[in-house]
Parts: C-alpha cells; structure tokens; sequence
C-alpha cells in the first residue's frame, strides 16, 4: 500500500502539476497587477472587523484556514524539502508562494462570490460551487468534492492524529490510544458543534501555536545569527547555481531543488488546491476582494513566516544534512537542549491536530455539498477515521 500511494504521489505532485499551478500564479500575479506587492497593507489590514450575524469573524476564517494549511508540513516538511533538494528548495518555495499568492486571491474571491447564504444566515460554499455555477463542470465539481472528502480521510485526519499520537508517545509516553480518544473526540465536538465553534477554537488555538512555534524558531536563528548571512548565501547559491560549475550535474540539481521546493510550498500552503475555499466562504464578509487578501495573507503567515523560519533555523544550525524530524531536534537542542525533543513534540503535535480540525470543516462542507446537505454518515466515518489513525501509531 505505500508504495501504491508513493507512486500516486509522485505522478500527482510531478513537475507537471508544479508548472501548472506556478503558471497559474505568473498569470494572475500579471493578470491582477501583482497584488502581492502593490496591496502587500490592505493584506495585513484585511483579516480586522468584527463578525457579522450567521459568519464567523474575518480573523477566525483565517485561523481556520492556518490550521488546516499550516501543518506538520511546515515543520518536518521543510526539514524533508532541504534534506532532498538542498538549501535551494527553501528559495523556490519563497517563489512557488509569491505567485501562490495571487492563486489564493483568485480562490478567496470566488468562495464568496459563488457561495451560498442558508436560510438561518451562515454561508456555505466551496470551489465546486464555482466549478457548477460559473463553469458549468458539475461533474468536475463532484469529483473534487470526493477527493477533498477522501483526503480529509488520509492527510487531513489519519495522518495527522498518527503524527501526533507517535511524537508525544515517543517524548512524553502518552499511550497512541489515549491521544485517539482526544483527537476522536476533539473532531467530534468541532464537526458537531457547527463551524462557530470550530472557528472560536481555532481562533484561539492557532495564535498561540504559531506565536510559541515563531519565538522557538527565531530564538535558534538568533543563537547562530552569525551563520545567517552564510545560509541565504547557500541558499541562493543552491537555488541558482551561482557558483556551481558548469554542466549537467549542475542544472540537475537546480532543477531537483526547484521542483522539490516548488511542490513542498504549494503543498504547504495549498494555494491552487482550492481547498481552503469552503473555510473563506463561511466567513461574514461581504466584499470578494476583501477576502481574496486574507487569502493571501494565509499564504504569507505559512510559507513566509512559519516555513521561512523553520528553514533558516535547520540551516543556520547546520543540519540541513539531516532529515525530518531529527533536523528540527537538532537545530531546537542550542537553544533548548535536552528539552528540544519534547518542544518540538508538542508543537508538531499541536500542528498536527489543528489541521485535523480545519480539514475536519473542509471535509464537511464537502460531503455537504455531494450528498446534498446530508453529512452525518461522513462525521461519523471522519471520526473513527481520527481515532485510527491515532490508535495504531507506532509506540516507543
């Protein structure tokens, strides 16, 4: 079974698939005269405002949607992208989310304008409204409501319980059973509480992740910031072979690292997945345009906060030679020592059940859409689903 779904990976997440949602980006990035840029303050301004009657906040569809983006891909996903493609990955995941960017204007723009306001006044909607309504693919717009739905099974749930359930038993000997209870249950108030409550969670929860995640990460930096410098010299160095000798061995390289760093940041962000679409809709915003920002400004947080950092602390320590989690340890262990594997347990964790709970309403609002308001077999399924994922985690 892994190596049928390592196969399907890498034939869906290919250079194919890359050049497709970058050309996207260079398109509309032209196309919107490079709102990244010129709009770069109404963005920071744009997740502001109070909530109106049947929406949840500007700020908490922003949170919901950090939480199903931001992720252990951003932490050990990182680590990885370094690890195969070298210090270039970083760079072209910088350029994979600038012109990301623009894709999740287009993508927060069209959840609220092809959106659906229910008679009680929430806001229901989703890229597959826009596929039926404005390009007529209703069977397109079926097939991407069933891979969100699938894949709120597998990545959105089930893998993400199993990260967390393996981190903290490993660090801290909570039993994998334990942890699926919790997560199975934490699912389950959120899918049944109404996207409200998940909102005022994640609301909650998301700030201080990221804030403690932030302070963790840039506390590294500064410990070597004398090796700063060094490190966006490789990395520039690494992205464009601007001292690499000429050759094929060269361009491969430079290729590897801009297609692994390319995939790694639109997987991060998910810009151009339309993923996050139903999460933006529910929000009390009126205005498209308003919203398109705050989908950006999603996109920046992830990759040029969260990723940035992570990358620039694995470098700056020295460890981009090691993979996964053992880079992120090792980078944590001059600040932290030998508390640096149980700090980054908990926050892998904690990454790892918020994006349970935002994939939780994206997987939702999916099976809504597909079955016709009908969802509850899919709750329960999602459930069970976060608890086995968890349960049968490997123990130390």
């Amino acid at each position: 079974m892994s190596v049928i779904l390592r196969s399907i990976s890498d034939a869906v997440w290919g250079l194919p698939t890359v050049i497709l949602i970058l050309g996207s980006g260079i398109f509309l990035t032209f196309k919107l005269g490079f709102p990244q840029m010129t709009r770069f303050k109404e963005m920071l301004r744009s997740a502001g405002g109070d909530s109106k009657p049947g929406g949840i906040s500007p700020f908490q569809s922003l949170a919901t949607s950090l939480s199903a983006t931001v992720g252990t891909g951003s932490v050990v996903g990182v680590a990885a992208a370094i690890y195969m493609g070298g210090p270039g990955a970083l760079f072209w995941m910088w350029v994979s989310a600038f012109f990301g960017m623009a894709v999740a204007y287009a993508e927060g723009y069209l959840s609220i304008k092809y959106r659906r306001v229910n008679p009680d006044g929430s806001r229901t909607g989703g890229i597959w409204f826009t596929l039926k309504d404005r390009m007529n693919a209703p069977k397109i717009a079926a097939a991407h409501a069933g891979l969100c739905i699938l894949t709120s099974f597998g990545m959105g749930s089930m893998a993400q319980t199993a990260s967390a359930a393996e981190a903290l038993n490993r660090e801290f000997s909570v039993d994998p059973v334990i942890c699926g209870i919790f997560c199975a249950g934490l699912i389950g108030v959120c899918l049944f509480g109404g996207k409200k409550f998940t909102a005022a969670l994640c609301g909650g929860l998301m700030p201080i992740l990221s804030g403690l995640y932030i302070v963790g990460a840039a506390a590294v930096i500064l410990k070597n910031i004398n090796a700063l410098p060094g490190a966006l010299e490789n990395i520039l160095d690494s992205a464009l072979g601007l001292r690499a000798a000429a050759g094929g061995a060269a361009g491969s390289a430079i290729l590897r690292a801009a297609e692994i760093g390319c995939r790694r940041g639109v997987f991060s962000n998910e810009a151009g997945l339309g993923t996050t679409a139903p999460v933006h809709a529910a929000s009390s915003v009126d205005d498209p345009d308003r919203q398109g920002l705050m989908n950006m400004l999603e996109v920046t947080v992830d990759t040029f906060v969260i990723c940035t950092l992570t990358g620039l602390a694995i470098l700056c320590s020295g460890n981009s030679g090691l993979d996964g989690v053992s880079a992120i340890v090792k980078s944590a262990e001059g600040v932290f020592g030998g508390a640096a594997a149980k700090a980054v347990a908990i926050c892998i964790a904690g990454f790892a059940v918020a994006t349970a709970v935002g994939w939780s309403q994206i997987g939702s609002a999916a099976a809504e859409y597909l079955f016709k308001g009908k969802g509850r077999g899919y709750r329960a399924a999602l459930i069970a689903a976060a608890f086995i994922g968890a349960a049968v985690a490997p123990s130390a």
